[in-house]
């Protein structure tokens, strides 16, 4: 039986790779779109329950805005509704979810559409 501890940590591992991918993505979208600005930056913005994922525009240099949260038991993935909190109507994706990864990974943009329903 999985330990609450070991879960937290595989989730954890999961938001940073989730973090990866976006990062490297964003790189690959902006070099298509908007070859002359810069892309975001995600970073991990942690937290109790939820997990805030926080977007920098222009590399990083100016400040932030949530982009998601993750949640830090389950690694589910919501749509954020304020600085503080997620969208409480449904989670959108999980990333311990091999098949919902995989999904959010071919719908995922810069802007954050995919978050919202299908």
């Amino acid at each position: 039986m999985i330990t609450t501890q070991e879960k937290k940590a595989v989730v954890r591992e999961a938001i940073y790779s989730f973090v990866d991918f976006m990062n490297t993505a964003c790189v690959e979208f902006f070099a298509k779109r908007y070859p002359n600005l810069e892309p975001d930056v995600y970073e991990v913005d942690g937290g109790r329950k939820y997990i805030r994922i926080i977007s920098k525009r222009g590399g990083g240099a100016s400040g932030g805005s949530v982009h998601c949260f993750v949640d830090a038991e389950t690694g589910g993935v919501y749509k954020a509704a304020t600085w503080k909190a997620p969208a409480l109507n449904g989670e959108r994706f999980n990333l311990l979810d091999e098949a919902s990864f995989a999904d959010l990974k071919t719908r995922w943009d810069a802007h954050g559409g995919y978050l919202y329903k299908k």
